[in-house]
């Protein structure tokens, strides 16, 4: 191969024939990939093998065969390298829509359900959410990794809204914060994997405003104010 040459015609000592510009960005995107990917595999393999709270940035970097500076050059924490990890993990099945406004969300309860009782994202996300709060530039990473179930579930209660089969003024985003609230909570706090009798009581008080009935309660051993109290206002 020819000698780089000078812009007067002859060969230039000071550029080196191995000089390929092209040739070399290329290389280092295809080896910048395969660290980047090299680095998130490792993450999923250590999240199953020590939890979240013991994951840390050396012992990835020895399993993905990386220094700790490239994961910190592409990652600020740990909270948004796991993150980035999970994505395209995420289980999100597609809600096959009925037309029966009550069976959809009931579906569309158990997904999420489903989702957070399933390891070992049940047993992440407690920690990964605290840090997550203490960072908050961690918190848009973390709506992006829930947000294409969040929308569809969303996207599904507007229809019935336009339909008129929910009221016009209805807050479809907060009805699904307060489901998915409460399941996140009993699944991966209270670690309590809702049975579907919290399906039902999600599903009555959202769309028909019936408050919860305790379990150990039953209806029939609630005698109400006694005679000469003051019942509710």
């Amino acid at each position: 191969m020819d000698a780089p040459r000078s812009q007067h015609g002859r060969p230039d000592t000071m550029i080196p024939a191995c000089a390929e510009p092209d040739r070399i960005t290329h290389d280092s995107r295809r080896r910048s990939q395969g660290s980047h990917k090299a680095v998130l595999r490792a993450t999923k393999d250590l999240l199953g093998e020590v939890g979240y709270q013991r994951l840390a940035f050396d012992g990835i970097a020895r399993r993905a065969g990386v220094s700790k500076a490239t994961i910190y050059r592409w990652w600020p924490n740990k909270a948004a390298l796991v993150i980035e990890s999970l994505r395209g993990e995420v289980p999100l099945p597609a809600i096959d829509e009925t037309g029966d406004l009550e069976a959809d969300l009931r579906t569309a309860v158990r997904l999420t359900i489903d989702l957070v009782s399933a390891m070992p994202t049940c047993l992440i996300l407690p920690a990964l959410l605290a840090d997550v709060i203490e960072d908050p530039t961690g918190t848009g990473a973390f709506a992006e990794l829930i947000e294409p179930r969040r929308a569809s579930v969303v996207n599904l209660l507007e229809r019935a809204r336009l339909a008129g089969r929910l009221p016009s003024d209805t807050d479809t985003s907060l009805m699904v914060d307060i489901y998915s609230g409460t399941v996140v909570y009993l699944a991966a706090v209270n670690r309590i994997a809702p049975d579907e009798a919290v399906v039902d009581q999600l599903v009555s008080l959202l769309l028909h405003g019936r408050l919860p009935v305790s379990q150990e309660l039953a209806p029939a051993d609630w005698e109400g104010p006694q005679s000469g109290e003051a019942g509710p206002a």
